[in-house]
């Protein structure tokens, strides 16, 4: 998914793309993580959290090669939209493990470290981009991309232990619990599922856009975009290391809000200056939190649930999420078309204007989820 976002302004050119087909093809990659959620559940319940796991590693760089093998970009959405499936899935069989073997009092700073993963891919990602897009075709670097995730997966499969107990295997096997019920019941479902749909109205717009933005409004290169992409998997990382840390000492929930809100005047000040050093700051701000924040929220979950409980509430975390992301994309992406048409107006503005506005929303959010513990206690 990142990869998409990152090779946009190069994906646009090989398939000739409007940025509203784009934007619904980043809805696409975000519908599949949605629905791939909901289901996730009982993927558990069949294959166990350790199966899971190798299953989606497994496969995914296969889908990598085969996205860039179509010669229609329906093909390669649709491969795309099966990675991202496998992302969440892969996610989803980590926390349902995690409640049962991280011990409470170290489950912050873990979990938190395990959603910035993907920083670390980015980073690599963003190095690859600086130093060889130039000089390869997209499809070429494609699969150099689908090699490294290859690598990866037999690295997992040959190096991962098998759970030491079966019970903890056999614990998601119960009958699932009703999505319905969990949100009555339990008042953190619904504000962990509001929660990640902001977080989806933000990184949206803001990841779908952000190379398109360097290379239209800022005239950069990708030198540059993969610059900025390696600071955001750099940023991604340290978040990962110090959120944790930072939220076992203030409170989960007032560190997503005051980063969220050091974001939103980033987002400000680059509305009122377009300049390359201040997206840098945002970008740097948005990774810091945006990685281990999924981590965060799932420690968040699992001190007032059980662990199935907790997995399932997560799910449901990343349908909201979902949907956030593919309703933003899509929306921007046709404002960025319709702006096209007007002189006066721009579409870039329009596009953060929206991320602005959700990032405050979100932090407001967090206020009001902080308001709430502070009266059941």
């Amino acid at each position: 998914m990142f990869l998409y976002s990152a090779l946009l302004p190069e994906v646009r050119d090989l398939f000739q793309l409007s940025y509203s087909t784009a934007s619904f093809i980043s809805a696409l990659l975000f519908i599949a993580y949605m629905l791939t959620s909901l289901i996730s559940g009982v993927l558990l319940t069949k294959l166990g959290g350790y199966k899971l796991f190798l299953f989606t590693i497994g496969i995914s760089p296969v889908l990598l090669a085969l996205a860039v093998l179509s010669p229609w970009a329906l093909g390669f959405a649709i491969c795309l939209a099966f990675v991202s499936g496998c992302a969440v899935a892969n996610w989803n069989a980590i926390v349902a493990l995690s409640s049962d073997i991280i011990p409470l009092k170290f489950r912050n700073r873990i979990l938190g470290l395990a959603s910035s993963g993907a920083a670390f891919a980015i980073t690599l990602n963003g190095i690859l981009i600086a130093l060889f897009l130039p000089e390869l075709s997209l499809q070429v670097f494609w699969f150099v991309c689908a090699a490294i995730t290859a690598a990866i997966a037999l690295l997992s499969f040959i190096y991962l232990p098998k759970p030491k107990e079966e019970a903890q295997e056999q614990s998601y096997q119960k009958p699932s619990i009703n999505p319905k019920t969990i949100l009555k019941s339990h008042p953190v479902a619904l504000q962990a599922v509001l929660l990640s749909a902001f977080i989806g109205f933000i990184s949206g717009p803001f990841l779908t856009f952000l190379s398109p933005f360097i290379v239209d409004v800022l005239k950069g290169d990708s030198s540059q975009t993969g610059s900025i992409w390696t600071m955001i998997g750099v940023a991604g990382i340290v978040g990962g290391i110090i959120i944790g840390a930072l939220a076992d000492k203030f409170g989960i929930i007032q560190v997503i809000k005051l980063t969220l809100l050091s974001f939103a005047a980033c987002i400000l000040l680059l509305l009122w200056d377009a300049k390359l050093w201040i997206l840098w700051a945002c970008a740097s701000i948005f990774a810091f939190l945006y990685f281990p924040v999924w981590g965060l929220i799932a420690s968040h979950i699992s001190n007032y649930v059980d662990s199935k409980q907790s997995a399932l509430i997560v799910s449901l975390g990343m349908v909201g999420y979902g949907c956030g992301n593919a309703f933003a994309s899509s929306l921007c992406g046709i404002l960025l078309d319709i702006s096209t048409q007007y002189d006066n107006i721009s579409g870039f503005t329009l596009v953060y204007s929206w991320v602005l506005a959700s990032a405050c929303l979100a932090a407001l959010w967090c206020q009001s989820m902080q308001k709430q513990k502070l009266k059941s206690q």
